[in-house]
C-alpha cells in the first residue's frame, strides 16, 4: 500500500499485501509474498480482517467475529455457548478459529505450529476440539434437535 505525505511519497505494506508475513522488514522493505498453499491460506485468513485482540474472556474468539461483523461481542458469545449446549458444535468451531484467527501481534497459532512451535494456546484449542468430538452430542445430548 502507498501512501502520500506532505514531505512526499512513502511506501508501506500491510498484512494484506503479504499476508502469511506480516508487516514489513525492518527498515520498511518488503518481504517476498506467499508461495506455498499454507502460506496463501493463512494469507487468506488475516485478510479476512478478525483479529483476536483484547476483548476476550477465553481466546478471544467471539470478541474477534463481533469486531469483524460490527456485533455485540455478548451476542456472539451466547451463540457460541448455545452451539455447545444444543448442538456441541461450539466448543469445536470455538477450538478452531482459536487455532486459525491471528493475535494482535499477527501470530496465528496453527501457522506457528506447522512451524514447531506449538503454545499452549494450540494445546488448548485442540482441547477444545477434542472434547467436543468425545461429547459428540452437545453438552446437554440434545444433537437431535438439530
Amino acid at each position: 500500500m502507498t501512501s502520500n505525505t506532505s514531505s512526499g511519497t512513502s511506501s508501506s505494506t500491510s498484512s494484506d499485501d503479504f499476508g502469511d508475513f506480516g508487516t514489513a522488514a525492518p527498515g520498511g522493505h518488503a518481504v517476498r509474498p506467499p508461495t506455498t498453499s499454507a502460506e496463501r491460506f493463512f494469507a487468506a485468513v488475516r485478510r479476512w480482517g478478525a483479529v483476536r485482540g483484547q476483548e476476550r474472556w477465553i481466546g478471544g474468539v467471539c470478541g474477534a467475529i463481533a469486531a469483524r461483523h460490527g456485533l455485540n461481542p455478548l451476542a456472539v458469545r451466547v451463540g457460541f455457548i448455545a452451539l455447545a449446549l444444543l448442538g456441541g458444535v461450539g466448543i469445536a468451531l470455538y477450538g478452531v478459529l482459536w487455532a486459525l484467527l491471528p493475535d494482535v501481534t499477527g501470530r496465528i497459532e496453527a501457522q506457528a505450529a506447522q512451524r514447531g512451535d506449538v503454545s499452549a494456546v494450540l494445546v488448548a484449542s485442540v482441547c477444545l476440539v477434542v472434547i467436543d468430538l468425545l461429547l459428540g452430542h452437545g453438552v446437554l445430548g440434545l444433537s437431535w434437535v438439530f
